[in-house]
């Protein structure tokens, strides 16, 4: 039976049975009813979704997972034993190849949990094939509760591909009895009605504003935007659902720092440098997990090109790291569940709330924010255009730092700047941070190498077979580094150009003159 993605209508108390009379006298049949429910599986910033796909887990004393697509084809199906987490909980196949290919490294989670009694209606053809279905839900419930936007029942209509008549006559007799047309399909229709996104959450800086508006006040907006995205970040980080919950969690603690350094003259002094000092700690209990998450993710790529013995005798680093990076995480949930954390953050919300904090001489944010990235600009241009081929390493981390700030302001403040110009920009600075990115990641890696090396040396079980694939796997580490090293004067040519300085000039000029 080919079906498409169906359509919901929803009801109030007292009006089941005279629908499912309705619906016998057009021939539908049904079974009484049972226990079902369904949960919406998504990561946790909605890749699916973003790719219109829909991944649903049905519990009708049997679980199934359903894969609908936003192109109106019928839905995969395929049995599952488990809620998956990873694609790989769920059964090898094109569904499976599917979902990995848009969730990558992210886990799968409950977006919307719904639950009800549900009886199912078919009207069948003179072959006893199905033409049209109806699951009537009853006592509906969302993710564990009844809400007043929670529907006493609701009817979702499955159309079955050549027979949209049927379906379309059906949609406008249950009209016609009362029923309420609801977007979409059921779970589609409740997330709507009780205002739960599918969509995953957002982590964008980028807030609305207008030149005009109060410096300060636009400052605290900014600064609260990214906590929010802290505190969403914060249990999967602590729990270790997935590494990118760190990885947001990081960007926006970075993010605000920047923030903060930006805001002299703007914030309070005190304020500003005492949280600084408390990001900054979070910026160093963060970065080793963080490290380490990047080596062991990306270790078969680091291995590639290797031998098979090689790659075999290194699998006692790889489960070093992996170790090491267990006990990183542990440090990291301890000092994130601490007191200490949670009075800083408490703190920081209330301060970022307090209805009382307003500028003594309110000044408006557009020229504020012209000048700071007008002068982080200079400072990118100034430091790449010093380095060359013999500059130490530190020189390339330390334009990589100033990249991120101009960065950072530009999208935590890009509510000031038109969408298309600001994002064609920052398009060539990240085209040059990813080479420096690259060229940093390198160098991490290698100092980790030689720090795992020296510990490794006298260890049981480790022979000079894996002292020498070390060797080799830090060579390769040392090649990766020297070809984004020789890359760097291109690519910094290619973003230090007349067109492009002019294109940022041309942003800012606007913000300047309020």
């Amino acid at each position: 039976m080919s079906v498409r993605r169906p359509t919901t209508f929803t009801g109030t108390d007292g009006s089941v049975t005279a629908v499912v009379d309705a619906l016998s006298t057009m021939g539908f049949e049904g079974a009484d009813a049972g226990p079902h429910s369904r949960s919406v599986l998504d990561t946790f910033d909605g890749r699916l979704h973003a790719a219109g796909l829909r991944l649903e887990l049905h519990d009708d004393g049997g679980r199934a997972l359903v894969l609908w697509s936003g192109d109106g084809s019928p839905p995969a199906h395929a049995v599952a034993d488990v809620a998956p987490v990873w694609p790989a909980d769920v059964p090898a196949g094109p569904l499976r190849q599917r979902i990995a290919e848009v969730t990558k490294e992210r886990a799968l989670l409950p977006l919307l949990e719904i639950s009800s009694q549900r009886r199912v209606l078919r009207r069948l053809d003179r072959r006893g094939k199905a033409v049209a279905s109806v699951e009537v839900h009853e006592r509906l419930e969302v993710d564990g509760a009844i809400g007043a936007h929670v529907p006493a029942w609701a009817a979702e209509v499955h159309a079955v591909v050549g027979h949209e008549d049927v379906v379309e006559l059906l949609g406008t007799r249950l009209a016609m009895l009362g029923l309420t047309p609801a977007r979409g399909d059921l779970s589609s229709s409740l997330a709507e009605l009780t205002g739960r996104p599918l969509g995953g959450r957002s982590s964008s800086p980028t807030v609305p504003m207008d030149a005009a508006d109060d410096a300060l006040a636009s400052f605290r907006r900014v600064l609260l935007n990214l906590y929010e995205t802290i505190e969403q970040n914060l249990p999967g980080t602590v729990d270790d659902t997935d590494p990118e919950f760190l990885h947001e969690l990081r960007v926006a603690v970075r993010r605000t720092r920047s923030v903060l350094a930006e805001g002299r003259n703007v914030l309070p002094d005190d304020t500003r440098q005492h949280f600084r000092e408390v990001f900054s700690e979070i910026g160093q209990v963060t970065g080793p997990p963080r490290d380490l998450d990047v080596y062991v993710l990306g270790w078969a790529e680091q291995v590639a090109g290797l031998s098979d013995a090689d790659i075999t005798a290194l699998e006692a680093v790889r489960e070093e790291l992996e170790r090491r990076r267990v006990a990183a995480k542990a440090e990291l949930a301890r000092s994130l569940r601490s007191a200490t954390t949670a009075a800083a953050f408490e703190a920081w919300r209330s301060w970022l709330t307090d209805l009382d904090v307003v500028a003594e001489q309110p000044a408006p944010i557009g020229p504020v924010v012209a000048a700071r990235i007008a002068r982080a600009q200079r400072k990118v241009l100034r430091d790449g255009r010093a380095i060359t081929p013999a500059s130490h390493p530190e020189r390339l981390h330390d334009l990589r730092k100033d990249a991120k700030k101009l960065r950072y302001l530009l999208e935590c403040f890009g509510g000031l700047l038109p969408t298309k110009g600001r994002k064609a920009f920052v398009g060539q600075l990240k085209a040059l941070q990813d080479n420096l990115g690259e060229h940093q990641d390198a160098e991490v890696q290698m100092a980790q190498l030689r720090t795992l090396a020296h510990d490794l040396r006298d260890a049981p079980g480790v022979d000079t077979d894996v002292l020498l694939a070390i060797g080799r796997l830090g060579e390769q580490l040392d090649r990766r580094r020297s070809s984004e090293r020789a890359a760097f004067a291109d690519r910094f040519a290619a973003y230090d150009t007349k067109p492009n300085r002019r294109a940022l000039d041309d942003l800012l000029a606007p913000l300047a003159q309020r």
